[in-house]
């Protein structure tokens, strides 16, 4: 059940975050200009992005650990794999502080802001804090996200003002980053210039492990079928008591290349994975039409999603630039949600 956090705890995260604008750290580092914090005692590191080196919007995005750094370099690489900029928004993993407009803010971030005593004026300036989520609208922190953030924070200070101190030079171009490392108290045990440990975006590729299922589908007929198939967001908040913040759901599409005719096409919640859903929507057509001859799609994740079953069935799976087929689905879908 969410728990919200206390005024006192909004009050220390606001005062961290207050004596890191002073720094003005976005005059130092731009938004792929890359700190990492560990703790000596741990394998796994908290990652920070500097936002507004450009003068556009101030802020610090924290992505905790491999997986929520893997969200920022789907997000950097978004053009190259061919991803909607929603799509890849709406899978990003991270704490984010944001100095923005008083029209950015929910009631409840106002409420919190006028209750701590702060007042703000002017474009970029107002404090406030989002969580995201993968297959989540952005949402107010509850009470655990309040106090890591936190914690992210004053070791940010730390961070940045040793930076400042010591004048580390860090070759942020060639994949580097500045790399700090904690004792179990907090303080500063080493910082430098150190490799990232991923500069590009790691997807996996489904793997079906039941024997008898790729069995079957070795020995199904072959078809002339061509297919589009995608994945994509639908950008419709979804309210229900069984999640904690709005869901953003996924579409899983199949279509006729030809006709443009949707085949089938399922909303899928943040609990289930829309590629997998994917799958298991081609797997059904196959056993009831047979192999289609080729299926297209758009990018590298369901190109990885369908791998498999492209090297057991023996069909062709082409990479293009559109689906013209689905996005004309897509933006009906769109208009009417």
């Amino acid at each position: 059940m969410r728990q919200e956090a206390s005024l006192e705890q909004w009050k220390v995260l606001y005062e961290a975050a207050t004596r890191i604008k002073e720094l003005k750290p976005w005059e130092k580092f731009w938004d792929m200009d890359l700190i990492g914090i560990c703790h000596e005692s741990e394998e796994d590191s908290v990652f920070y992005s500097i936002l507004g080196r450009g003068g556009d919007c101030y802020g610090i995005a924290v992505y905790e650990g491999y997986e929520g750094l893997n969200s920022l370099m789907m997000l950097a690489m978004q053009e190259q794999m061919n991803l909607a900029p929603e799509f890849a928004m709406s899978h990003q993993k991270n704490l984010t502080c944001y100095w923005g407009n008083r029209e950015e803010l929910t009631d409840k971030q106002r409420k919190v802001i006028k209750e701590l005593g702060y007042t703000y004026r002017g474009k970029n300036q107002w404090l406030y804090f989002l969580s995201f989520e993968p297959g989540y609208f952005p949402y107010n922190m509850n009470q655990e996200e309040v106090l890591r953030m936190s914690k992210h924070m004053q070791n940010l200070e730390r961070a940045l003002r040793c930076y400042e101190e010591d004048k580390v030079q860090v070759d942020f171009e060639d994949g580097n980053m500045y790399s700090v490392v904690l004792d179990e108290n907090n303080d500063i045990l080493s910082h430098g210039e150190a490799p990232l440990p991923i500069t590009g975006f790691q997807y996996g590729n489904l793997l079906i492990t039941d024997e008898e299922l790729l069995s079957d589908l070795a020995k199904l007929p072959k078809g002339n079928a061509v297919l589009e198939a995608d994945v994509s967001v639908t950008m419709a908040s979804v309210s229900d008591k069984k999640y904690e913040r709005p869901a953003n759901p996924a579409l899983s599409l199949l279509g006729d290349a030809k006709s443009g005719v949707i085949i089938k096409f399922e909303m899928v919640g943040p609990e289930k994975d829309a590629v997998v859903m994917l799958a298991e929507i081609l797997i059904g057509f196959m056993f009831q039409y047979g192999v289609p001859k080729e299926i297209r799609v758009s990018n590298v994740i369901v190109e990885a999603g369908l791998e498999q079953l492209c090297e057991v069935c023996g069909f062709k799976l082409r990479r293009v630039k559109r689906l013209p087929g689905l996005e004309e689905f897509k933006e009906g879908m769109r208009s009417f949600m």
